[in-house]
């Protein structure tokens, strides 16, 4: 992975790479052109510098995880049955025993052992209702900013793509950024809407920042292996995707894709 990262770094225009540092809180005048409002007689030209060969169309992007927490709340009728004990023997009950402990960890570190504990079972599941689970609660864990306001931005982005309005997601994500730059879900949210738009340097600039403040971030590393495809970077498409499959294995889109590169790169099948 670092290998990755550092040739992507090397590959990037130094243009593009300084535009996007978040070190903090980014004015609206120091956006890229492309987020900036358009004024009256303004070209709406891209702050592109690689430009994707036209011949090849980008990779179809994984649906959007949502992060609306909203669930329809389930109404208790009254209880008028008397209580009947259920036999729950023979069912796969972790005894506490042996069940993770959490409780004596600062929230920070139960977040780490969460994920770990979750990347570990991901990896070894091997049917794909049951990985598709274990990603969800990964999800979880990362949609979960630690701010109300952050949430909320991030949720209104996911649902505005979710409807067609990708102009509103791009507002909300742009402010989730600003807002919490440490927040890795933000970035790969951003990220994957720039590729649908077309703005390949920056879906690739962000994806890399998303992997540098959660580096096991399958989602992400699947948008950039779309990307560096549409750039005709094969290789490290398929490197990215190899990293990706490794950590979700049952993942459909990304074993389909890196069985069909592989045996384009390489003639061989994966």
């Amino acid at each position: 992975m670092r290998i990755l990262f550092t040739a992507l770094f090397l590959a990037l225009p130094l243009g593009a790479m300084a535009q996007d540092v978040p070190s903090q809180v980014r004015p609206s005048q120091d956006r890229p052109a492309e987020d900036r409002p358009i004024q009256d007689g303004q070209d709406d030209r891209s702050a592109i510098i690689l430009p994707a060969p036209d011949s090849l169309p980008p990779p179809e992007p994984l649906p959007v995880p949502q992060t609306d927490p909203r669930q329809q709340q389930l109404e208790r009728a009254p209880d008028t049955q008397p209580d009947v004990q259920i036999d729950i023997a023979g069912e796969d009950i972790v005894p506490e025993a042996i069940a993770p402990d959490y409780s004596k960890l600062s929230p920070s570190a139960e977040r780490t052992a969460r994920l770990d504990d979750l990347f570990i079972k991901l990896a070894e599941t091997e049917d794909e209702q049951s990985a598709n689970l274990v990603a969800e609660e990964i999800y979880a864990i990362w949609t979960e900013s630690g701010s109300a306001s952050v949430n909320l931005l991030l949720r209104r982005g996911s649902d505005a793509e979710a409807k067609g309005q990708p102009q509103l997601a791009r507002i909300m994500y742009n402010h989730t950024v600003d807002l919490a730059p440490e927040f890795a879900e933000g970035w790969a949210r951003s990220a994957r809407l720039a590729l649908t738009q077309k703005k390949y340097n920056r879906a690739l600039n962000e994806s890399l920042k998303t992997l540098a403040l959660e580096p096991r971030h399958f989602y992400t590393l699947w948008t950039m292996g779309n990307v560096l495809e549409v750039l005709n970077r094969p290789e490290e498409a398929l490197e990215a995707y190899r990293e990706a499959n490794a950590l979700y294995p049952e993942l459909k889109a990304v074993k389909d894709r890196l069985a069909e590169l592989d045996a384009e790169v390489n003639g061989t099948a994966f």
